[in-house]
Formats: C-alpha cells, sequence, structure tokens
C-alpha cells in the first residue's frame, strides 16, 4: 500500500482523512497516536522522517483568538511553529520521496488567508502563509507529476474552537462537517492524472456562530 502522512489525525478533519483513505497505510502524526509529535517543538519535527512516502497531507493546526496586542509572544510562536514552521519543514523532509512516487501534497489552509481576520491576525497570516506556500510550491515541482492542492475550509465542528470564544453554530446548514473536507480531499487525489485541482475554498450555506466553551 501506498504510505501517506497525515498530521493532526486523532481529532477533528485530520481523522476524518484517516478515515476515509483506506485505500493508503497512514503514517498519523499527532499528540495522541503512534507517532506522538508536538508541532511546536521544531526540533522534533525536524527529526521527522519515514520511507517511501507518496503523500503528504499537513492539517494539524492551532489558533488562538483576540486583540493582537492582547496576545501572548507564547501563543504567537506556537501558531508560527504549528500551523506554519511545521508544515514547510515534514514537506522538505519528504519531497524527493514525493516526486519520485508521482504523489501528492495537501495543505490545509483557512479561509481566514483570504481576507482580513479581525481578533484572528496571527493565525490568519499563518494560514495566508501556507496557502502561498503551497501555491509556489505547485510550480516549483508540478513537472514533477505532484498533485499539490490548497483546502481553505471555513466553520468546521470540531475541537478547533476550544480556544476561541466562537464556535460554529450546530445548525445543520451553518456548518461543515469534517466528513465534508475529507471527501473533498478523497476526490482531489482520485482525480485523473492531467487534473490538479490546486485550491478549493469550502463554506456552509448559512454563516452563524455561537459563543463557545472558551468564554
Amino acid at each position: 500500500m501506498k504510505k501517506v502522512i497525515i498530521t493532526g489525525s486523532s481529532k477533528g478533519i485530520g481523522k476524518a482523512i484517516k478515515e476515509k483513505l483506506k485505500e493508503f497505510e497512514i503514517i498519523e502524526l499527532c499528540r495522541s497516536c503512534k507517532n506522538t509529535i508536538d508541532f511546536n517543538d521544531i526540533n522534533g519535527v525536524k527529526k521527522l522522517k519515514f520511507d517511501n512516502v507518496y503523500g503528504l497531507i499537513n492539517n494539524a493546526g492551532v489558533g488562538y483568538f483576540g486583540r493582537f496586542e492582547d496576545m501572548s509572544i507564547t501563543h504567537i510562536q506556537e501558531m508560527i511553529n504549528v500551523n506554519f514552521l511545521a508544515p514547510l519543514i515534514i514537506t522538505k523532509n519528504h519531497i524527493k520521496q514525493i516526486k519520485k512516487n508521482e504523489g501528492f501534497i495537501i495543505n490545509i489552509s483557512s479561509t481566514s488567508a483570504t481576507q482580513p481576520a479581525r481578533g484572528g491576525a496571527v493565525y490568519a497570516a499563518t494560514k495566508a502563509a501556507l496557502r502561498h506556500f503551497s501555491e509556489s510550491l505547485f510550480e516549483e515541482i508540478r513537472k514533477s507529476k505532484v498533485k499539490t492542492a490548497t483546502i481553505l475550509p471555513d466553520l468546521t465542528l470540531s475541537n478547533f474552537h476550544d480556544f476561541a470564544a466562537f464556535k460554529p453554530s450546530n445548525e445543520p446548514l451553518s456548518h461543515l462537517k469534517p466528513s465534508d473536507i475529507a471527501s473533498i480531499i478523497e476526490y482531489i487525489i482520485n482525480t485523473p492524472k492531467n487534473v490538479v485541482i490546486q485550491e478549493v475554498k469550502i463554506k456552509p450555506q448559512f454563516f452563524k456562530i455561537e459563543k463557545s466553551k472558551a468564554t
């Protein structure tokens, strides 16, 4: 079976992706799985190297929200490390194998990467950086027949909002489900070799948020 790395695979979108891609041998990277890793520990991330990798899905992420002037340096650094530096390093460590296998690299960004994000300036900046990296990488390696895509999800029902003052509404048309994102990723991977879906922005039909337990 072809090997695919999924980061942040124990919960939410990452778990849904893992459950969807049954035709692959999944290498899980998360805080509570076989290959335990803290993505905020960049020295630890640098040591992550696996053999004969076909695909990589950079999904792990963290968000802290509030006024920038009130944001702690610790939280700023963590978002930069987890959302941007860690995906770059993991990609760097496996890109030659992925090129050799003509596989894929999928980066989970956010709709926040495409618009001003009041109360989420740092989070949005890290996701915008990841998006731009993904776009640029595609142009760099497209002749190697590697599919490189960016997913931009909006409000999704997951544990992501544990540290936010808001969360998606439970009303059915006002949120995405992790399985929705996973289905789109499966479709992207299985498109014909001549087709690359480079970026997908996914939004619920309605916009509605609620106060979360973080308040």
